[in-house]
């Protein structure tokens, strides 16, 4: 079958392919309807040399179910999966927006919706982690992001499939994202959740300061900084990511993982206390400076927008009060002079 054609073949009978979205290293996606059902959805499917491996296709068949049970609001949903001919397929939720990575370089996007997707992130994955599911390759090129604005986590069973590949073939194509990996699985060591944490430390740092923590001219340096290198702190780059936020980051990226959030649960639950300090924050903020405003005593106070109030002239009040001395002593004067005209 060709990767895209004018002419698309129609998947076992059920999912009529209508174009190709993108197409990768790995595998290619395109936009189908599954005629069965009547609604459109996202069709991946891998690359032949992929495909073909015996035991590829037995985990990615169990890990395919598991990700199926999956249903979260910040999760891709997976419908389907299966081989057409010689190829293995993945039929799941139809996305239309755009990934997270594209989104990153976009100054319109706030502060605190960057945290907001991030939040998001988490929300998907400490579901996953809870119903014992690791992502292992966790990149803002696997979150979409929905034309509402809904963050939503994809790839989960093709990830793991090619985690496990990694280890067998030292490929690495297949290896993942060498930009996101933790230190211990660069090191050999299996997949956990906290490996997940440190890799969305890294999302984290990249959508708060757009850029990455480390940097390298091949996969074994960055594997190297990622092991032995501290990150600079993303406060210092970005002056207005909150102390908490910067902490969280930092704990994320720790290189041994029991230094770590032991899972996305935990880190959600930092994210989310800090988001809502955050936010009680501002209101406070915004509450102070309203409550000003409608203060004449504080306006005249010169507490508004800051000003501080102008100083006496006493040099003035002395003259003024001395001119109202002098007028006062004046009254007998005329009132003698008054008096002597009219006895």
């Amino acid at each position: 079958m060709e990767e895209a054609t004018s002419t698309f073949p129609i998947i076992n009978d059920r999912y009529q392919i209508l174009n190709t979205i993108s197409s990768g290293g790995m595998a290619v996606i395109y936009r189908a309807k599954d005629m069965v059902l009547d609604r459109l959805i996202a069709l991946k499917i891998l690359k032949k040399e992929l495909s073909q491996k015996a035991d590829l296709r037995e985990q990615f068949s169990t890990e395919a179910k598991a990700t199926a049970r999956l249903s979260h609001v910040n999760i891709v949903t997976t419908y389907d999966f299966g081989i057409y001919g010689d190829r293995l397929f993945i039929a799941m939720e139809l996305i239309d927006g755009s990934i997270l990575k594209d989104a990153i370089a976009d100054n319109e996007i706030s502060l605190m919706q960057r945290i907001n997707y991030l939040k998001q992130a988490c929300e998907g994955l400490a579901y996953a982690h809870q119903n014992n599911i690791i992502h292992c390759d966790i990149k803002p090129q696997n979150m979409l992001i929905s034309e509402s604005s809904e963050l939503k986590l994809t790839d989960f069973g093709i990830a793991r499939v090619f985690d496990t590949l990694s280890r067998e073939s030292n490929s690495g194509e297949i290896w993942g994202s060498p930009y996101y990996i933790a230190p211990e699985i660069a090191a050999g060591a299996a997949p956990s959740p906290a490996a997940d944490v440190y890799s969305m430390g890294i999302v984290m740092y990249e959508v708060l300061t757009k850029r990455l923590p480390f940097e390298g001219e091949d996969v074994l340096a960055l594997v190297e900084k990622h092991q032995g290198e501290t990150p600079l702190p993303p406060i210092q780059i970005n002056k207005e990511i909150p102390a908490s936020i910067n902490a969280i980051i930092l704990k994320s990226l720790s290189k041994k993982p029991t230094k770590r959030y032991p899972d996305a649960s935990a880190l959600l639950s930092a994210i989310t206390k800090a988001e809502n300090d955050i936010i009680a924050a501002q209101t406070v903020t915004q509450s102070s400076e309203h409550h000003l405003s409608d203060d004449p005593q504080a306006v005249d106070d010169g507490l508004m927008h800051g000003v501080e109030r102008e100083p006496m002239d006493w040099k003035t009040i002395l003259l003024a009060f001395a001119a109202i001395i002098m007028v006062g002593g004046l009254i007998p004067f005329w009132l003698f002079i008054y008096y002597s005209i009219n006895r």
